[in-house]
């Protein structure tokens, strides 16, 4: 019973607070695809966890708070460090995050 009640902690490391908006595709919300693409927009600061799928649309975003994308998928915890005006993604979950910068 004890176990239950608590299970074990997700770290969170990002300098956002937990409670901070970011972006998702409904792929990803719905747990159908894991985050293979992350954006960190240097206009606004926001974050973007997608699934990497090229078939999105306005209806495919979703808003969620920054620490629940994180207990969905801890592996970008990676990212913490991530500058504004970048990007990262992988083929699949395990593989080391290669960076990119966002063209302007």
């Amino acid at each position: 019973m004890f176990k239950k009640l608590f299970k074990n902690k997700i770290e969170y490391k990002f300098k956002e607070a937990k409670n901070t908006a970011c972006f998702v595709c409904d792929h990803v919300l719905n747990k159908e695809r894991e985050i293979l693409f992350v954006t960190h927009d240097k206009d606004d600061s926001s974050w973007q966890f997608l699934c990497g799928e090229s078939d999105h649309t306005e209806n495919n975003i979703k808003v969620i708070s920054m620490g629940e994308t994180v207990d969905m998928d801890n592996t970008i915890n990676d990212l913490f460090e991530m500058p504004e005006g970048f990007g990262a993604e992988i083929k699949e979950i395990g593989e080391k995050w290669t960076p990119f910068k966002i063209s302007d």
